[in-house]
C-alpha cells in the first residue's frame, strides 16, 4: 500500500514538471515569435522612413554600384540601412533589424527596389518598383 502511494506521488510530480517544462518552452516561443515581430515592424518602418524622407536626403549621389550605410536607432530595435545604386534611377534599400536581448535573438532582413523621379517642378520622389513594397531577404 505504501509504495502505491509512493508511486502515485511520483507519477503526479512527474506530470507536473511535464505541464512545467511545456509551459517555459511555450513562454519561450511565444517571446521569440514576438521578438521577430517587433523586427520585422522596426526593418519595415526604417524602409518606409527613408523612402518617405527621400527629397529630403543630402545632395550628394551616391555613385552607380557604390552603397550609403547608416544606423537607425530611435526606435524599439536599431535597425541597419543599406541604400545601393543600382543604375542612374534605381535603388535598392536593404533594412536590417536585429534585437538588442540576448534572450532572444531576433534578425529581420527586408529590401525594395525603388525608382527615383524628378517632377515637373523639380522635386524628387521614390517609388517602390514590386506591387508588393518589399521582400524579406535571408
Amino acid at each position: 500500500m505504501l509504495a502505491a502511494a509512493l508511486l502515485v506521488i511520483l507519477l503526479i510530480a512527474a506530470l507536473v514538471a511535464g505541464v512545467f517544462v511545456a509551459t517555459t518552452e511555450e513562454t519561450q516561443v511565444t517571446s521569440a515569435s514576438a521578438t521577430r515581430e517587433q523586427a520585422l515592424v522596426a526593418a519595415e518602418s526604417a524602409l518606409a522612413s527613408t523612402i518617405g524622407g527621400w527629397t529630403r536626403r543630402p545632395s550628394q549621389q551616391i555613385g552607380v554600384g557604390g552603397a550609403e550605410l547608416s544606423t537607425i536607432s530611435d526606435g524599439a530595435m536599431p535597425v541597419s540601412l543599406s541604400i545601393t545604386r543600382l543604375d542612374s534611377t534605381l535603388y535598392a534599400i536593404v533594412a536590417e533589424a536585429r534585437s538588442p536581448s540576448s534572450h532572444s535573438q531576433a534578425v529581420r532582413r527586408i529590401g525594395v527596389v525603388v525608382s527615383d523621379k524628378i517632377t515637373s517642378d523639380s522635386s524628387m520622389f521614390v517609388d517602390p518598383i514590386p506591387d508588393f513594397w518589399w521582400s524579406e531577404l535571408l
